[in-house]
């Protein structure tokens, strides 16, 4: 019928949202619709302070709100708690109340009071419309290139304390868990946008209309319960609408899970926070206070972190499970067969290829930075000629190739590659020296360095050369090569002529010594503890310049399909993760998580030989094709 509450003696008005303190929104219009909600809110606020007035605070008894539609009418003395209480309205310009019968006349808020004895019940009404437009679940499809949104709604605030009792007052501890909620939810991607994070009142009214502005993705209304009979116990959540029900599910399944708690269930009911929004939205009761083992627990920091961990996890699994995350795998039936599918793949046409030894990691490992640059492929060859690697050969070709840059010395491309592709019409340039450190610095060269950055990584493995090997290539930043003890004169040289701004040495102490980094300038160690854990805290240094839709995961233990993919990755200025054989590990799990809510496409390099099925499951990934 309409009522919005249970029997909570003390709570006041229903779930309030304020809208006055919502942050970082871009557009103007809301900006101007949220001074509009403050200023409505306050009126109403002031319109409450008077009728507290007018009766006296010590014999009013605030009540939960109530909507009614216009034209509805709803007996205001169908329920046991309300006989004998007289009711009237204090504006009937929006709701009339005669012979105890309410009835909506225009929208807006006001409030009703009834009178029982000298006990004065206060009541917030909002009367609105029938028409309530529900978006489709599939809504959240459309966020798969941008970035998932929480609404989140700490109950009351303000005038008005909700429910009280055994040390807690409602609008205070559930403030707290949404603050807390804020950040976990943020630390794992996702933007935040609450409806209060102060201690200020809002109206019903403004609730819904605030939420449906700014039209986030779910909406999560959080509560604290009481009841008459002290042993009530338990945790429930709310739904009205069709789409409401998952979400309040995957939140209730979790809470329960994660606390033990007594199971209310998720719950049909006509709330007008989850019956006037139009996103997904539920209402969480998150124990009761009126029962003292319960109250103890609601004040409780452990149990409070089980609560809000629930809700997070609850929370994630919806939007993700609404919007599975597939990964496409590219592979060819050898290293140099991928990397020919990534040419396929990424480029319909490229005037310039890459061509990097397929047996030998030190040459190549530079050469991403090179292959952005000019918009081009990297391909791996044999040790043999051209003519033997027609594959090869028809490719450059079909792709409509007229220069290559050959990056490596013949001992690893053999001489005849340039008279080949002379015969074929193809210019060649090589990139080489006497070893690979002079080789880096040949590349370093045809590449520039306009971003005066560079990135310094021991030439001796190719796990940490390979996860900056994108990110180099995005920012114009050459990749050096460096023994550990002792920086090459070749690379030093390079160095000194250059007028660099950033030094970023790739890798732990144990990849390169402190000494090498005390030859440098402006340096920033970027290491950890192993590959996974290097490769993750790279992603962190530079997340905010990279596109975040695309993803790219390869072996972490071997390199041509890590440097095949990262000039893809570089040309969509995406990331390389690299991965374990058989095992997610905890670094990567962490990088998935946190890039999730971005995330629309990710490419897996290798067969199931490479990075096994279960590692991806493991990794968050719902759908291998």
């Amino acid at each position: 019928m309409g009522i919005l509450g249970k029997n909570k003696t003390l709570k006041i008005i229903g779930y309030i949202v304020v809208f006055a303190l919502i942050f970082n929104l871009v557009s103007p219009l809301f900006d101007t619709k949220t001074h509009a909600y403050e200023n409505s809110s306050k009126r109403i606020e002031q319109e409450l302070k008077k009728i507290v007035s007018k009766y006296g605070e010590a014999n009013v008894v605030f009540d939960d709100g109530m909507y009614i539609y216009i034209g509805e009418e709803i007996d205001l003395v169908d329920s046991e708690k309300y006989q004998g209480v007289i009711w009237n309205s204090e504006n009937e310009e929006i709701v009339k109340v005669e012979n105890n019968k309410l009835t909506g006349i225009k929208e807006g808020t006001t409030f009703i009071v009834g009178k029982k004895d000298e006990t004065y019940y206060i009541k917030e009404v909002y009367s609105s419309m029938k028409s309530v437009n529900v978006r489709s679940i599939n809504n959240l499809e459309s966020r798969a290139n941008s970035q998932y949104v929480v609404y989140i709604d700490p109950g009351h605030g303000g005038y008005d304390p909700g429910t009280q009792g055994n040390g807690i007052v409602e609008k205070d501890i559930v403030l707290n868990y949404g603050l807390r909620l804020k950040g976990k939810l943020e630390a794992n991607g996702i933007k935040v946008i609450m409806s209060r994070t102060s201690d200020v009142y809002v109206s019903l009214e403004d609730r819904s209309k605030g939420a449906n502005n700014v039209n986030p993705d779910i909406f999560i209304s959080i509560h604290i319960n009481s009841a008459g009979a002290t042993s009530a116990s338990g945790i429930e959540t709310f739904y009205k609408k069709d789409i409401d029900k998952p979400l309040a599910e995957s939140i209730q399944n979790k809470l329960i899970s994660y606390t033990g708690a007594v199971d209310r269930g998720a719950k049909w009911e006509d709330f007008h926070v989850v019956r006037e929004t139009n996103m997904p939205a539920s209402l969480v009761e998150c124990g009761f206070l009126t029962n003292v083992n319960e109250a103890n627990n609601l004040k409780s920091w452990n149990y409070q972190e089980k609560l809000i961990n629930a809700m997070l996890d609850g929370a994630l699994d919806y939007l993700y499970n609404s919007n599975p995350l597939v990964a496409n795998r590219i592979y060819g039936s050898n290293r140099y067969e991928t990397s020919y599918e990534l040419f396929k793949n990424g480029w319909s046409s490229s005037e310039y290829a890459v061509i990097a030894p397929g047996l030998d990691y030190p040459d190549a490992l530079c050469a991403t930075p090179l292959a952005t640059k000019y918009n081009a492929p990297i391909v791996l060859a044999e040790n043999t000629s051209l003519k033997n690697q027609q594959t090869l050969l028809n490719l450059l070709k079909s792709k409509g190739v007229k220069t290559v840059f050959l990056v490596g010395g013949t001992g690893v491309i053999p001489s005849s590659f340039e008279s080949e592709l002379s015969a074929q019409g193809i210019s060649s340039k090589r990139l080489g020296g006497k070893n690979r450190y002079e080789t880096s610095v040949e590349i370093a060269k045809q590449v520039g360095n306009s971003s005066g950055e560079v990135s310094i990584v021991s030439g001796l493995d190719f796990a940490d050369g390979l996860s900056i090997s994108s990110v180099a290539a995005t920012r114009n930043m050459p990749i050096l090569l460096t023994e550990k003890n002792q920086l090459p004169s070749e690379v030093l040289n390079y160095l000194n002529g250059l007028n660099t701004s950033k030094t970023y040495i790739i890798g732990s102490s144990g990849a390169v010594s402190d000494n090498v980094a005390s030859k440098l300038s402006k340096v920033e160690r970027l290491g950890g503890k192993n590959r996974y854990e290097t490769n993750k805290n790279i992603f962190n240094k530079f997340k905010s310049s990279l596109n975040l839709s695309n993803l790219y995961i390869a072996s972490g233990l071997d390199f041509p399909d890590a440097l095949s993919v990262s000039a893809l990755a570089g040309k969509n200025s995406g990331f390389v993760v690299l991965s374990n054989l058989n095992s997610a590990e905890p670094d990567v799990k962490e990088l998935m998580k946190s890039i999730r809510p971005n995330l629309d496409k990710v490419y897996v390099l290798g067969s199931r030989a490479i990075i096994s099925d279960s590692v991806l499951y493991n990794l968050g990934i719902n759908i291998i094709k």
